[in-house]
């Protein structure tokens, strides 16, 4: 196969590993409308791995294909080699070699291929949101690929590809695509192909990552924890710097030109997709449909064989998903019908389409967060049973369902003065149906306020509308507000109230905890009451559709946890990892990888708005993140001042691209001036007697500080 594309400088900053906000103004508006022109420019959607990939390895926008020369072919994934591994993730470079030939590519999309679900695309619920198990067989998935990445096909490549799409032993399928089992191994889940792919940067693909601005992290192992701070730090900005392009449109972590997309959303497809997607089952119960097959029906109706080869697969997919979700949040629904995503990664997107009204569970839920309820449904088919709008008896307390995905539940509930004094947790029964079977545990926290032993940890039963017997504190009055949440499935509940800035007095009393107005004074018999200057309600700082986003509603919970369970530390400030965090408020047995990473996620954006500290320690090769809770008190300001600092310190990277003798494909050679610059590195690393000669078939790539053109040798930079 020809050379890769000449030299081309990534648009790599080291600021993209601190967050946008340390990004300078001009930087990040290159950044985004680089970011825009490689949208447009490639051929499939722009996924946040392969935009990674654009700034860190260089991107050729008049190309249309990567042009650094740090590409090494032979650290590519390969295909074909009678392994059946996992797929690789959105964002690997993979190659493909049959005798003389090769073909190179990257993985541009990524999606389940159950064969459970029909041509007609009708998916039955129990695939919908299954999760990975070890008892589960292993989920298919299938891969497309971008062949031109690397630079456009020649004629030779095109028919090489197109008699290994003819073979039925083949490694790509009739579209181009490759087919095989999910990668569903490590604490990463096989569905977050972000999380995956820096963890396959620092894994089998570690050779490439050290070719960048990141590789002087990978030279002593002692820095492992440094450049996966820094991946997590570049995919988050660059998933920020994705949602602030204005010629884009978001699904999931892909995104799509938005003129594009309105080519699509305006034809013959949008409007069969709409049509078929928004219906109920004959009796008004919940239909689950699949993007995929809907797509591939389509394909052979029209006789368009090619309408969804190569990369066309992953921008139909995404283009009809951002026209469901635009039916979902635009009231522009034809019918009287709820349509929400219930599983993003299954056969491209699985959605859930119910006659109105829906569950009260749903009825506050954001439908664009994937909630899994199919599969649920089947493991207990009376939670999909309909059961119309809540209680309108007077004095009830009120629900409301605040996060439902498919780990997490998080509701509010005010508690009346009848539930406070008959000793119920009021919830509805499609609530108590996402809960575990058998006994519950309750953890109570009232904050600011110690409580007994036996309060803060109580064993409690379900009944019509609630949990019983629950001991609320002394301290309690009636329409007092409290924050429940609990892992799908699970059986452990963490309740917390929330202190008020200021204390409100009503009448005789000072009231110190967030409160609804309505009940207290329906309780005490006062008349109508203002509300009160309740807490300060942060922004939701989450972006929906992008995977474990952080979920603002956790935020009391996390404190709460921290303050009960932390260890304590300077200043009686109060620690624990994403982990044991996540153990300490839903119990150890039931942290999937899903819901700890909702965790940690939400705690890292507590962290990056001043809410809790974060600092990360490598032990026994794990990289746990730890998170600090601080007391309001002038020790704990000052204590907390001087870790920021520190840590803010550890984050700074070297970033220092190390020179790279890279190997050369069959039948190139490196230029004189290239051989000259190695002859001139040789000279300043081992002084007159060094040998200066290039190994034949190498290239040399000068080692230099990013934004800094050459250094004067990057060796003498090393121990800094």
């Amino acid at each position: 196969m020809r050379g890769l594309p000449g030299a081309g400088a990534p648009l790599f900053f080291h600021e993209l590993t601190l967050g946008c906000a340390a990004l300078p103004g001009e930087v990040k508006e290159e950044l985004v409308c680089f970011l825009e022109d490689v949208a447009h420019v490639r051929r499939g959607p722009l996924h946040l791995c392969t935009a990674f990939n654009a700034v860190y390895f260089g991107y050729d926008l008049d190309a249309g294909a990567y042009s650094t020369d740090i590409l090494d072919p032979e650290a590519f994934t390969l295909l074909g080699s009678g392994v059946r591994d996992p797929l690789p993730p959105v964002g690997s470079f993979v190659r493909i070699e049959r005798g003389a030939h090769s073909l190179w590519g990257e993985v541009c999309a990524s999606f389940g291929a159950s064969l459970e679900v029909d041509e007609d695309g009708w998916a039955p619920g129990s695939v919908s949101g299954a999760p990975f198990t070890a008892e589960s067989q292993a989920p298919l998935a299938r891969a497309v690929i971008d062949w031109e990445a690397l630079g456009a096909l020649t004629a030779v490549e095109h028919k090489e590809l197109a008699r290994i799409r003819r073979s039925s032993a083949g490694v790509v399928d009739q579209r181009g695509h490759v087919v095989g089992t999910a990668d569903t191994s490590g604490l990463v889940s096989g569905r977050d192909h972000s999380g995956l792919y820096r963890q396959f940067l620092l894994g089998p693909a570690r050779g490439l990552l050290a070719a960048g601005a990141l590789g002087p992290l990978l030279q002593d192992p002692a820095d492992t924890v440094a450049a996966e701070r820094a991946l997590q730090g570049c995919f988050s900005t660059l998933q920020e710097l994705l949602r602030q392009a204005p010629g884009l449109a978001l699904w999931d972590l892909y995104a799509q030109p938005v003129d594009r997309h309105r080519q699509f959303a305006s034809g013959p497809v949008a409007e069969e997709m709409v049509d078929r997607f928004t219906r109920p089952a004959s009796d008004g119960s919940a239909r689950y449909s699949a993007v995929w097959p809907v797509l591939a029906g389509w394909e052979r109706e029209v006789g368009d064989e090619h309408a969804l080869e190569l990369t066309a697969a992953a921008s139909a997919m995404v283009d009809a998903n951002l026209v469901l979700a635009t039916q979902a949040t635009g009231g522009r629904l034809r019918r009287k019908v709820d349509l929400r995503i219930d599983d993003s990664w299954q056969q491209g997107g699985i959605w859930r389409a119910q006659a109105l009204p829906v569950d009260v569970v749903l009825a506050d839920c954001d439908p664009l967060i994937p909630a899994g309820l199919g599969h649920q449904e089947h493991l207990r088919p009376e939670a999909g049973a309909r059961t119309g709008s809540p209680s309108s008896r007077q004095n009830a307390s009120v629900v409301h369902v605040e996060h439902l995905d498919a780990a997490l539940l998080v509701v509010s509930v005010a508690l009346s003065g009848a539930d406070l004094s008959a000793g119920r947790l009021p919830l509805s029964g499609p609530v108590l149906a996402l809960l575990g079977e058998g006994a519950l545990t309750l953890q109570v926290h009232h904050s600011g306020q110690l409580v007994d032993r036996d309060v803060a940890r109580q064993r409690t039963q379900r009944e019509p509308g609630g949990l019983v017997p629950v001991r609320w504190p002394d301290s309690f009055y009636p329409g007092i507000k409290i924050t429940v949440a609990a892992a799908r499935s699970g059986r452990q509940l963490i309740a917390t109230t929330a202190l008020l800035p200021d204390p409100v007095r009503v009448g005789d009393a000072v009231l110190d905890w967030d409160f609804d107005p309505v009940l207290l004074a329906e309780a005490w018999g006062l008349p109508a009451l203002a509300l009160p200057v309740g807490l300060v309600a942060l922004p939701q700082r989450p972006v929906s559709g992008g995977y474990r986003p952080p979920v603002t509603a956790l935020e009391v919970l996390i404190v709460a946890a921290l303050v009960r369970d932390g260890r304590i530390g300077p200043a009686r400030s109060r620690s624990l990892d994403g982990q044991q965090l996540g153990a300490a408020m839903f119990g150890p047995d039931v942290v999937t990888p899903p819901l700890l990473w909702t965790v940690i996620h939400t705690c890292e954006d507590m962290a990056a708005v001043g809410i809790l500290t974060r600092t990360v320690v490598a032990h026994g090769g794990m990289l746990p993140e730890v998170f600090t809770w601080w007391p309001d008190t002038e020790e704990a300001r000052e204590a907390q001042r001087a870790a920021e600092g520190a840590d803010t310190a550890a984050r700074q990277i070297r970033h220092w691209r190390r020179p790279w003798e890279r190997r050369l494909p069959d039948g190139h050679h490196a230029t004189a001036a290239a051989r000259a610059r190695y002859a001139q590195w040789r000279l300043e690393v081992d002084g007159p007697d060094a040998d200066t000669e290039l190994s034949e078939g190498h290239t040399f790539v000068r080692g230099h500080r990013r934004g800094h053109g050459q250094a004067p040798a990057w060796h003498q930079h090393l121990h800094r």
